[in-house]
């Protein structure tokens, strides 16, 4: 019975390296990587996934990972390319979080902070509540799907015990990085047009009607008003994210290609 749990060294280290990047990947994910789940949830969920994934990955290099002075270099490695794959996938989530501090300050809730357990700090209380309608929609149109596949194929696009990672592939991160404030403001865009129309009919307003206290009677329009928009618009903002999604696959399959 002792032999049933006799491994030998190489497979070991090879199954090490294999959690180590999906261990990576489960951290820096927007979804379950926050700390409303308890690390040893998280640490669980990457060993079944690297059980799972493990027996039908293929190794590039097998004589690397029995010299000891590559095992160190292999698994910063795949720690490096396990946070950056996450990264890229939290990246659909930050275009909504500026979009809701966007929206925020100019609906003029800028000082309405709550303390935000997931991520350790004080955030806005519309940014929050973008935040949470954005991952009700990932889950609802599979996204995590989309990506856990995305992790079992990069596996084979970026296999184990390679030789090194190309630099190129983190210079392409810097376009990503670029599109989320553009894809932030879009986001925002109808929140912010309707606004700045109110605010130039109040100035009209309090011109004709001098009487009218327009720095009173500005501030529950703008608020009554971007709640407003932000209703109508949800629609928009549903086709918005079913985009979002199917353009961060698409960039986060290119970076592996890259790689």
């Amino acid at each position: 019975m002792a032999g049933l749990y006799q491994f030998p060294e190489g497979q070991i280290i090879a199954f090490a390296l294999v959690f180590l990047r999906i261990m990576a990947f489960v951290v820096a994910w927007p979804v379950f990587g926050t700390s409303n789940f308890p690390v040893h949830v998280k640490v669980l969920l990457a060993l079944v996934l690297a059980m799972i994934q493990f027996p039908v990955t293929t190794f590039e290099n097998t004589q690397l990972i029995q010299i000891n002075d590559q095992i160190i270099f292999m698994s910063v490695r795949e720690l490096c390319l396990g946070l950056a794959l996450g990264f890229l996938m939290r990246m659909y989530f930050f275009a909504v979080s500026i979009a809701g501090e966007i929206m925020s300050v100019t609906m003029g809730l800028g000082a309405a902070q709550l303390y935000n357990p997931a991520m350790g700090s004080q955030s806005n209380v519309l940014e929050q509540f973008e935040v949470m309608l954005a991952t009700l929609f990932f889950l609802v149109m599979n996204g995590h799907h989309l990506f856990l596949g995305g992790l079992a194929e990069s596996f084979h696009l970026v296999p184990v015990a390679a030789i090194g990672l190309k630099t190129e592939a983190f210079a392409s991160i810097t376009p990503m990085i670029q599109s989320i404030f553009l894809i932030g403001l879009k986001i925002s865009a109808p929140v912010l047009v309707s606004i700045f129309l109110a605010q130039i009919a109040m100035g009209i307003i309090g011109r004709a009607v001098p009487q009218i206290n327009v720095l009173v009677t500005s501030f529950p329009v703008t608020v009554l008003l971007g709640l407003a928009v932000l209703i109508v618009t949800t629609p928009l903002f549903v086709g918005e994210m079913d985009g979002l999604t199917n353009v961060m696959a698409a960039r986060f399959f290119q970076f592996m290609k890259v790689l």
